[in-house]
């Protein structure tokens, strides 16, 4: 397995959340504002209301990010809809709405950038459920070739490989596990049949590049949010960085010469 997202010499560029540094996170000005920065992908989470539409928020709670309160799970897309999803984050910001997993990929698609959609839930099943919707709405969309499925729950992960076959994966891991060899994350990735492994920065070492490299796996850095951690992981040779600020990345890799 070779990955065609190996990017020698040229990483992708990721919003995570959109700007959610500048702007709140999963909303539309915030999603259309990473792409004009120069985003390249966006990575955005996804949970499924109460009438089984996929919403991108990050957590299980509309609490932090919303007017509302309560899990999202308890909500229908009706309901959500109403919610205020900027005025958390600023007053210059109240009345930006939810969005649903269809927009974005609406957006991508416009905008010709790549997707990551990351399933959202408190428990294996909830997980599975979410990324088993996704695959098959990725699939429904004929975004198989530009939009990943990921989670850290790699159980999550297999079960909407199974019902897709042809789904990218991006599965993540967890800070709290640790380093681990880097033969074992080869199999990890091997054995879902993901072309790209997720992991944050922090946790990136050559050895673990060269690994990933040579078994044709790409390998994307997370939480690359100050020019020190894009500068590190630029030097690592990883694919792909992800972070809350677009402008942070593109000024990291341009300083880094990868960008003309």
């Amino acid at each position: 397995m070779t990955s065609p997202w190996l990017r020698a010499g040229r990483p992708l560029v990721v919003g995570h959340r959109g700007q959610r540094a500048h702007i709140p996170e999963h909303t539309m000005p915030s999603l259309r504002a990473a792409i004009q920065r120069g985003a390249e992908m966006i990575e955005a989470d996804a949970l499924l209301s109460r009438d089984g539409q996929l919403v991108l928020m990050h957590d299980t709670t509309v609490d932090r990010t919303t007017d509302g309160t309560g899990p999202l799970a308890d909500l229908t897309w009706a309901e959500l809809a109403e919610l205020d999803a900027g005025s958390w984050f600023g007053p210059e910001f109240a009345g930006l709405r939810l969005l649903r997993a269809q927009d974005l990929i609406d957006l991508a698609r416009a905008e010709d950038i790549a997707l990551c959609l990351e399933a959202k839930g408190d428990r294996t099943e909830d997980t599975t459920r979410v990324a088993e919707r996704l695959a098959r709405l990725v699939a429904d969309n004929d975004a198989l070739d530009w939009a990943f499925v990921s989670s850290f729950d790699h159980h999550a992960l297999a079960a909407a490989k199974a019902a897709v076959p042809a789904l990218l994966l991006a599965p993540e891991r967890l800070p709290e596990y640790g380093p681990q060899p880097p033969a074992e994350t080869v199999r990890q990735a091997l054995a879902l049949g993901a072309p790209v492994i997720q992991h944050r920065w922090e946790l990136i070492s050559p050895d673990l590049v060269e690994t990933l490299h040579d078994a044709g796996i790409a390998i994307w850095a997370w939480s690359t949010n100050d020019a020190e951690a894009v500068r590190i992981s630029l030097a690592l040779g990883v694919d792909a960085i992800m972070g809350d600020d677009v402008d942070v990345l593109v000024a990291g890799v341009r300083s880094h010469g990868r960008v003309t």
